[in-house]
């Protein structure tokens, strides 16, 4: 299944239009009753967040015939959304990502939709409101449009590394839903490695990964809103994604009705070091 250039620029017009009339507006102008927490004390959804789900799920679905909608919100209410991702194409919604940092009025945040084909991903794209700023990832790679342009390709940094120490890399991680054995393990390992960043959206973390600046990604927990863009973002750059097995570290390709852990690593060669530095 290949998504046209037509479906391409109508989902890029549909995230720009929830940036300009919900995002924006809202944008360091929220009230606190506006804000709410979901599971935890810091997690985090906004009068914002409700308004462009609604508003992208009512415009999605009308874009390609019979397709469904896992928005992040509406998972609260309805968490059995597992059956849905076998139907033949399904849209998945993050109206707001990376949503404290949009609460703090640090611009580190977008919005993420990604198209799905019997629970496969081959479409994604992640705008980003501050700067209008909107990437495209398809199995042929990944896309950049600024604004008042046409998409272009994304030049992706090639690893020319003949030696590869772990310990040189970039990376970003979320530890937060490994229980505390595991968590203090894994940290452990990943101070070892020099160069962490601290973002807080998987989206803006996607275009990182694309544009060679960071080289993994991993998550302690699968949720299809936030990381079926993360996915085709990487494979189209080559990379690999696999959900992780922390007990044994055997690893299996993406099933978004999973919870795993997840890793995203841009470059098929670091794979097996990174698993291994796991160990």
């Amino acid at each position: 299944m290949i998504i046209d250039k037509i479906i391409r620029d109508k989902v890029t017009v549909l995230l720009e239009q929830a940036s300009y009339n919900i995002i924006l507006p809202f944008y360091k102008n929220l009230r606190e009753d506006e804000i709410e927490t979901k599971t935890t004390s810091d997690d985090f959804v906004t009068t914002a967040d409700r308004q462009v789900e609604i508003f992208l799920t009512n415009a999605l679905i009308k874009l390609i015939k019979h397709s469904s909608v896992i928005g992040e919100e509406a998972s609260l209410i309805d968490s059995d959304y597992s059956s849905i991702l076998k139907n033949e194409f399904v849209w998945t919604i993050d109206p707001i990502d990376g949503t404290k940092n949009y609460i703090g009025g640090n611009e580190a945040f977008c919005s993420m939709i990604a198209l799905l084909h019997f629970g496969k991903v081959i479409a994604s794209w992640i705008f980003i409101p501050t700067s209008a700023i909107c990437y495209f990832a398809d199995k042929y790679g990944v896309q950049v449009r600024y604004p008042d342009s046409l998409y272009h390709p994304v030049e992706t940094r090639k690893s020319h590394i003949k030696h590869i120490r772990v310990y040189d890399l970039s990376f970003s991680a979320s530890l937060k839903y490994l229980n505390s054995e595991l968590k203090e393990k894994v940290k452990k390992k990943l101070n070892f490695i020099k160069k962490r960043v601290f973002i807080g959206s998987a989206g803006i973390e996607a275009t990182l990964l694309a544009n060679g600046k960071i080289d993994f990604i991993f998550y302690s927990a699968t949720s299809p809103w936030d990381h079926a863009p993360v996915d085709i973002f990487n494979r189209a750059c080559g990379g690999k994604t696999g959900q992780v097995n922390m007990t044994d570290h055997s690893s299996i390709e993406l099933d978004l009705s999973k919870k795993s852990p997840i890793l995203f690593v841009r470059n098929l060669k670091l794979w097996d070091e990174i698993i291994k530095f796991f160990r």
